[in-house]
């Protein structure tokens, strides 16, 4: 079930919500263009070094740049 499609994008989903949470109370609302570029990405490790950088990130566009 880990490897599936479906738990794949179930994750990635929460990990994008998890990511406006924290900081559209610390930084302020994501612009459509931030929503936008959050939702495509595809890289599940590369969402989850975006959701540990939102902790102490001074703006979205720190955030977009985790690499």
């Amino acid at each position: 079930m880990h490897e599936s499609d479906t738990y794949l994008a179930i994750l990635d989903e929460g990990q994008e919500k998890a990511i406006l949470v924290v900081d559209e109370e610390r930084i302020g609302p994501a612009s459509e263009r931030v929503k936008a570029q959050l939702n495509a990405v595809a890289d599940l490790d590369r969402l989850k070094r975006m959701v540990r950088r939102a902790a102490k990130a001074a703006s979205w566009q720190e955030i977009l740049d985790t690499q």
